[in-house]
């Protein structure tokens, strides 16, 4: 699928940092052959990678796997390795404790999943068309979505009573100044059930209480809107959110429907 190329020593971007998180608390190795893959592809491309690794000191407790770093090394400046108590939904947590140690010469922060590959080398949410991929890779497409950023370009509807129609997907790679990352308040650290997503996609047009559940405790909702309403104020209505015209494939791990892109709360 993707044309991998070396850097070409064109474009500057020492400003630029891209991170991925890495918690595997089923130790599952298909993720760390992914992250490992994911890292080839950036660095080839001439990105700086900032990895936090998180482990689960009560993984034990659950009858899980024994929690050992895999992905990163302690004495590298550029990997973060933390400890959480708890076994919860984490990325975004991680994500802003990442940002929070970056070196002050950087202006640009990308935070991406790392089980997806662009299909050009080009380096804001970071897609056009995210192809889902079954078990045979790009020989396997099962289905497809437009991107959140793209819909919102586009004039396509963003209404969850038309997601069978039209489906804008609110995830998978980011991108935005730090400047503006730092006013928003970094990413949502209280959605620990995964709608972090979702909840920033449709904060971009000032929609964040249409993410919201009927029975939504009300610390909650009030954490949710006054975050949504400083990210609401730096996108504009959506005129300050772009895309790039590029694809990209989600690897296979795991049927669509059991990843609960729609339900996940």
């Amino acid at each position: 699928m993707a044309r991998i190329v070396e850097h070409d020593g064109l474009h500057d971007l020492t400003q630029l940092a891209v991170i991925p998180v890495c918690y595997n608390p089923v130790k599952y190795k298909t993720r760390y052959n992914l992250y490992r893959n994911f890292e080839k592809h950036m660095l080839q491309s001439g990105v700086v990678l900032f990895t936090v690794e998180c482990l689960f000191e009560s993984a034990l407790h659950f009858g899980l796997p024994k929690q050992v770093v895999e992905v990163t090394q302690a004495d590298n400046s550029r990997h973060l390795q933390l400890i959480a108590p708890s076994i919860l939904w984490m990325k975004e947590n991680l994500i802003n404790v990442a940002v929070d140690h970056l070196p002050e010469h950087i202006q640009y922060v990308a935070w991406i999943d790392t089980d997806i590959e662009f299909d050009r080398y080009p380096i804001v949410q970071l897609f056009r068309l995210a192809l889902f991929l079954g078990p045979n890779g790009m020989n396997e497409i099962l289905h497809w979505d437009y991107s959140f950023a793209y819909s919102i370009k586009h004039n396509k509807p963003i209404d969850p009573q038309r997601y069978k129609e039209w489906y804008p997907h609110p995830g998978y790679a980011w991108a935005m100044r730090c400047d503006a990352f730092e006013y928003m308040g970094g990413l949502c650290e209280f959605s620990i059930l995964g709608s972090g997503d979702l909840h920033f996609a449709f904060a971009l047009l000032n929609r964040i209480e249409e993410t919201f559940l009927t029975s939504l405790n009300e610390d909650y909702r009030r954490l949710a809107l006054n975050w949504g309403e400083r990210v609401a104020e730096i996108a504009q209505g959506g005129h300050n959110v772009g895309y790039l015209p590029v694809n990209i494939g989600h690897f296979w791990h795991g049927s669509r429907g059991n990843r609960g892109y729609v339900e996940r709360w």
